[in-house]
């Protein structure tokens, strides 16, 4: 049955939630930003050394990072306390994680934003962010607005992990905007940003092609192991005949993409670099050919935005 939209424009008072209960809405938004290959939350136990939530998603060149998100729900945020959580992480966890994020209720200069980047920077830490109160609100009304229209109609959240994760997965979008975010997560992966050139890192390339075919016309996105990364809606979703019919070429160039990154396999136009490693994740590719694969994703990654920006232009 096609989604149908809603609204929701209730003011948010970070100030009147606890500690816990922010960290619950922020794991809750955290689902839906990224594809996570996984996503833990800490803090609910109690004990979690400064770091509340744990994940681990793909970098721009498709290998794992580990991201590390403190919740700082405090009435005055100061720049102590962030850099001593980061500190306190970084004795618990033992190296550096690949991102931290810092989320505050609460308004935080840019003075203090940059401080934080530098301390973290001392700390081997390659990516820092800090998100204000007001950051914070912008960023659930734009990714997770079926949250907050649960959590203001006094639906309220799972208290547990496991719960909370099969909670959010289950909802439906109760936006267009939130609908193509889910939709765009799908495509922000190196298999779809990485120029295939006459040398490429294509991991798990074939793998990814297929899961983004999976995910568009079932609703369930799984990463290369086969494991649920999220829920998104599917192409049956949507009765906008652009949407539709814009994500249904897409999918069909990406199932001629898929064959024929298989017949330059099986002809040798597309072949491992050579040296040895059975993971490896460096092809040669002949040049004319590349440039055939390169025209095949173009095209499907055009029939991609047509249909994301209709179902965008559908909410305004």
């Amino acid at each position: 049955m096609p989604i149908k939209f809603t609204k929701t424009t209730h003011p948010i008072s970070f100030s009147s939630l606890s500690g816990h209960e922010f960290e619950r809405l922020v794991f809750a938004m955290l689902l839906r930003m990224r594809a996570w290959h996984a996503l833990n939350w800490h803090g609910q136990s109690g004990g979690d050394g400064g770091r509340d939530i744990i994940g681990v998603c793909d970098d721009q060149y498709g290998a794992p990072k580990k991201v590390v998100v403190a919740c700082a729900n405090w009435k005055a945020f100061t720049l102590g306390k962030a850099t001593g959580d980061i500190d306190s992480f970084l004795k618990t966890l033992g190296t550096p994680p690949n991102e931290v994020i810092i989320i505050a209720g609460s308004s935080v200069s840019a003075e203090t934003k940059d401080k934080i980047d530098e301390h973290a920077r001392s700390k081997n830490i390659a990516e820092s962010h800090t998100w204000s109160g007001s950051e914070v609100e912008e960023l659930l009304r734009f990714h997770a607005p079926s949250v907050l229209d649960r959590f203001f109609h006094g639906v309220e959240l799972p208290d547990d992990e496991k719960s909370l994760r099969d909670f959010i997965q289950q909802l439906d979008p109760v936006t267009a905007i939130e609908a193509a975010e889910m939709l765009a997560n799908v495509f922000r992966r190196p298999a779809f940003e990485t120029r295939i050139g006459e040398e490429s890192s294509l991991p798990a390339f074939r793998q990814a092609i297929g899961d983004t075919i999976s995910a568009l016309n079932t609703g369930i996105w799984r990463d290369r192991e086969g494991a649920v990364i999220a829920r998104i809606p599917s192409i049956a979703s949507f009765s906008d005949s652009v949407v539709v019919s814009g994500l249904r070429a897409c999918v069909d160039d990406l199932n001629m993409l898929r064959t024929a990154f298989d017949q330059g396999l099986r002809d040798k136009t597309v072949r491992p670099c050579g040296c040895g490693q059975a993971d490896c994740p460096v092809f040669m590719i002949d040049r004319a050919y590349g440039d055939q694969l390169e025209s095949l994703r173009s095209r499907a990654m055009r029939h991609a935005r047509v249909a994301l920006a209709a179902l965008r232009a559908g909410s305004s």
